[in-house]
């Protein structure tokens, strides 16, 4: 019996560590969201041109590292996600909700991410959009908005349909 309850007690001090080193953890990360928020928006004060580059899907250290962008289609390594599929991660990722793809689409205007040369800027966002769904960056939230994928954990399995056009 002893034995039983020492693993217990052991028990109990493991559990509530992990809740204090979570709630630690959510705490860095959002001091990590912020400053590279704050890094990102000083880079286009200083670099407006630099817009392609996304400090809050890469970790500083990794990009200081980083073969930099060359700005042709070719430019980035075999795996590593288009620059229009990382914008669309950013996004999600900056707002920290789900967003429905009317609120993406003027997002991506008020960036000055939408190609001029694009017809129909809506339809060329929605399938960026499909497109990071396959890529495993983004998924669908059942209301038919997209979430960032590592934002979706304790929600139900979401609707990967990958079909129609505007939601909204």
């Amino acid at each position: 019996m002893g034995e039983n309850q020492a693993l217990r007690d052991a028990l109990g001090v493991a559990q509530r560590q992990l809740v204090e080193a979570e709630a630690e953890l959510r705490e860095v990360q959002e001091r990590v969201h912020n400053l590279r928020s704050v890094v990102y928006g000083l880079k286009q004060i200083f670099e407006p041109g630099d817009a392609g580059r996304t400090p809050e899907l890469r970790p500083a250290v990794e990009e200081s590292a980083a073969e930099p962008l060359r700005g042709t289609r070719g430019a980035r390594r075999r795996g590593e996600p288009s620059l229009s599929l990382r914008r669309a991660a950013q996004i999600l990722a900056e707002a920290q909700r789900p967003m429905r793809m009317r609120e993406i689409t003027d997002e991506w205007k008020s960036r000055g991410w939408v190609d001029p040369t694009w017809r129909a800027p809506k339809s060329a966002i929605n399938m960026i959009y499909q497109r990071a769904l396959r890529a495993g960056l983004v998924d669908r939230m059942p209301d038919r908005s997209w979430v960032l994928r590592s934002a979706v954990t304790d929600a139900p399995e979401s609707d990967h349909g990958v079909g129609g056009g505007d939601e909204d």
